[in-house]
């Protein structure tokens, strides 16, 4: 009796162990044909009607993009930001930027929006406002 309880724990426990390990590579399997999601970066064109406070920035449309988003910055390596263009959401293909300092040289870039999907960040241009 003592034998066939311990066989029949250790065929239960192998069983448990077939079905888990089925289980997990089941989970882990990928289908093949699934492409990831991407979204191109938006082209971005120079700065224009440059005042003393502000431009405007204007980039190309990308396909499936439901929206934009917008760094300005004083830094070229966006370390910080200008308050209120932190990957601004715009839903436009140009946008008016203000509040800025005369006579300072900003940097900008634009990424592309699909659902929860972002491009990479555009090039990077350079304005500087008019005294």
């Amino acid at each position: 009796m003592k034998i066939s309880n311990q066989l029949s724990l250790t065929h239960r426990l192998a069983a448990m162990l077939f079905v888990c390990a089925t289980l997990f590579t089941a989970a882990s399997c990928k289908d093949d044909n699934v492409q990831p999601v991407t979204v191109a970066a938006p082209t971005l064109s120079d700065a224009s009607a440059i005042t003393a406070t502000g431009f405007t920035a204007t980039w190309t449309a990308v396909t499936g993009a439901e929206k934009y988003l917008l760094d300005v910055s004083t830094v070229n390596t966006f370390a910080t930001t200008v308050t209120g263009y932190n990957k601004k959401e715009i839903t436009t293909l140009t946008t008016n930027v203000t509040g800025l300092t005369a006579n300072t040289k900003y940097y900008f870039r634009v990424y592309a929006k699909k659902g929860t999907v972002s491009s990479v960040a555009s090039a990077t241009k350079e304005v500087t406002t008019t005294n």
